[in-house]
């Protein structure tokens, strides 16, 4: 992208391009968490749970969470590329990546109690059946549960990253 909106040159011949791609671009934990910042703005981590329009792209959201702090690969909702940020295990100081991994468990804690929430009947289709419908109920202390695993995973982020402001859209 580099090379096409910025004018980045980078080789074209097969042997230079891949000397390139191994040259060592290490980024600092600071612009490693900045990238990961990003994951974290978005609707399924500040609106309130009971408000969520869609719970099934709140479920996808969390996974693509998971993987992108995991494998750095960056995914939209429908499955493309948005694109690459160093993952996880790329950071230099241990206490920042045991952070990181804290928030990743974390994130699979919510996602797992979503599942397990879905299961029970705490979370539930409408009644419309519509096999694509978005809308979901939950009851009160499944919002609150997951409210709260959400909050915890928040923490765990602002922990690693002190620079982080999360989005307070509500």
């Amino acid at each position: 992208m580099k090379r096409f909106v910025g004018g980045e040159i980078f080789p074209d011949a097969e042997n230079q391009l891949t000397k390139f791609a191994l040259e060592d671009r290490t980024l600092s934990d600071g612009d490693i968490l900045a990238a990961m910042a990003k994951l974290f703005d978005r609707p399924a981590f500040y609106t309130p749970i009971h408000q969520e329009s869609n719970l099934p792209d709140f479920k996808q959201a969390v996974s693509d969470t998971i993987q992108a702090l995991g494998t750095g690969i960056w995914k939209a909702r429908d499955g493309h590329v948005i694109g690459r940020i160093a993952s996880r295990h790329e950071l230099k100081d241990p206490g920042t990546s045991r952070k990181l991994q804290s928030v990743e468990m974390g994130l699979a804690r919510l996602r797992a109690a979503f599942e397990e929430m879905v299961k029970s009947g705490d979370i539930r289709p409408c009644g419309c059946n519509l096999p694509e419908c978005p809308t979901y109920q939950l009851s009160p202390s499944a919002a609150d549960e997951l409210q709260q695993l959400r909050e915890a995973v928040l923490k765990d982020f602002e922990s690693a990253n002190p620079t982080f402001h999360r989005s307070r859209k509500w």
